[in-house]
């Protein structure tokens, strides 16, 4: 929809208003579609369009369409295009697809009274008595977008956000409420050496964030060095971090989760298009999974903050630079999910990886969210910054992938997790375990479902046979040396 397409149809509501005492059948008048109706008039019923809108008929206008196809009427229906020209007629219907050039010319045989119509909509700079009336029609037109989207938000009108809300709310809150109780039984229990729980090993002091790992979490040591990579599409749906015990961790997934699932809400209802905001949304969620897990060596990510982070950076690009009421409505609500992150980052066990997951997410979503807003033809320098520092981060990513060499230090979440795959033979057995610990580059096996860090060194009983062998094996290679 370009400018002159929009001035245009903005001129011709405000004419047929005027001239022709046309009203709007839903009382409002849409961004780029209006329906209007007056029974005095030779056409009856009048549809007016910016050519590929796509916003939608509500139902009072769908009925009123419904029936007067009943009345066997024929409905004029004016399409604004950019550079197509073309009229079609049917029993039904009397279409004009018309040029803002060419509008008067195509019209007067409909509307006669079209010639008292000022062209000023084809120039830049409009007539002022002219500028005063279109911004008047204008903010009507925000004004009544802004009552539509308060009316979908209250009536919860949205499709995206149930798939997030499934996939991103209900899954992690589900698998962290199961990590808690496995934490504190399962866990816990597999966490003991072969000495049992009289003899308990370092295993026990780390279990608290394995169930990241163990329902899709990802990090550099799985994902990357592990060969794990469908961790990538996984860490979202997975358990959220419970360190800070059972009533806190509520609490922060209680206002997490309903902040992700309003913010969502409102950012569809803002973008307006499904589509668009399904396709920034899963490219940058691929994309996060993929940057932190090569670049993050420490960091296990998971749960719903990254994806709040995307759909803040999302929410934030389709907000920028607007001034209409929904655009503020939508600065204002992003206020309470930001400060929700910053008390989480607070709270958490790590707050320096926990703040780059989240930039990154936001980062990431604003990329994505900016280069879907408009057609590739569209895109000016500030698309082409967007894609430099989205190769950017890419290329950093593969760096980090390809000159991984050294293998990383002993993480007991992973052990842990991959212990619990093992025992429960979620995967495979111990054996395929142990080859995935070999990919990685650790020394360290299962052996008879315990964690054994030195394998394949074995420990043996000091006696005092052994130490006296030990000494006789010593005094036999100085004697030799001196000889």
């Amino acid at each position: 929809m370009t400018e002159k397409q929009s001035n245009t149809y903005q001129a011709l509501v405000k004419f047929l208003k005027k001239e022709y005492k046309y009203k709007n059948v839903d009382k409002k008048i849409k961004e780029s579609r209006v329906l209007f109706i007056n029974n005095s008039n030779e056409y009856a019923l009048i549809e007016v369009q910016i050519q590929d809108s796509t916003e939608t008929w509500s139902n009072i206008e769908m009925t009123a369409q419904k029936n007067f196809m009943n009345q066997k009427n024929k409905k004029l229906k004016i399409v604004i295009s950019e550079n197509e020209n073309n009229l079609t007629e049917d029993d039904t219907e009397i279409l004009v697809v018309t040029t803002p050039e060419k509008l008067k010319n195509n019209l007067i045989k409909f509307l006669p009274l079209i010639s008292k119509l000022n062209e000023s909509y084809i120039s830049i700079e409009k007539v002022k008595e002219n500028k005063i009336q279109d911004e008047e029609l204008n903010d009507e037109i925000k004004l009544n977008n802004f009552k539509i989207a308060l009316n979908k938000i209250k009536n919860n009108n949205i499709s995206f956000t149930w798939i997030i809300l499934f996939f991103f709310i209900i899954m992690p809150v589900s698998f962290t409420i199961i990590g808690l109780f496995m934490n504190l039984n399962t866990l816990q229990e597999v966490a003991y050496g072969s000495g049992g729980p009289e003899k308990p090993s370092y295993l026990l002091t780390v279990w608290w964030q394995a169930p990241m790992i163990i329902f899709g979490g990802t990090n550099q040591t799985l994902t990357i060095a592990g060969g794990q990579w469908w961790r990538i599409f996984t860490y979202g749906f997975s358990a959220m971090d419970s360190a800070n015990g059972i009533l806190f961790s509520a609490l922060m997934i209680f206002l997490l989760t309903t902040s992700l699932f309003s913010i969502s809400k409102i950012t569809e209802i803002i973008i307006g298009n499904v589509w668009k905001l399904a396709i920034s949304f899963v490219l940058a969620y691929i994309t996060l999974g993929f940057v932190v897990s090569a670049t993050l060596p420490y960091t296990i990510t998971s749960g719903s903050l990254p994806i709040i982070g995307i759909m803040v950076g999302i929410l934030s690009m389709n907000i920028s630079g607007e001034t209409s009421p929904i655009a503020r409505f939508g600065k204002v609500k992003v206020i309470w999910p930001i400060i929700l992150i910053i008390l989480a980052i607070f709270n958490s066990q790590d707050q320096l990886s926990s703040f780059s997951v989240l930039m990154s997410g936001i980062i990431f979503g604003s990329i994505f969210a900016g280069l879907v807003k408009k057609p590739v033809k569209e895109w000016t320098w500030r698309e082409n910054i967007l894609i430099l520092f989205l190769i950017i981060f890419i290329v950093v990513g593969i760096v980090f992938v390809v000159t991984l060499k050294n293998a990383p230090a002993y993480n007991y979440n992973v052990i842990t997790a991959l212990q619990f795959y093992a025992k429960n033979n979620i995967g495979g057995n111990f054996d395929h375990y142990n080859q995935i610990i070999a990919k990685i580059g650790w020394i360290g096996r299962f052996e008879q479902g315990f964690w054994n860090d030195n394998f394949p060194m074995q420990s043996t009983p000091v006696t005092v046979n052994n130490i006296a062998s030990i000494f006789d094996s010593i005094s036999s290679f100085s004697l030799g040396m001196k000889l």
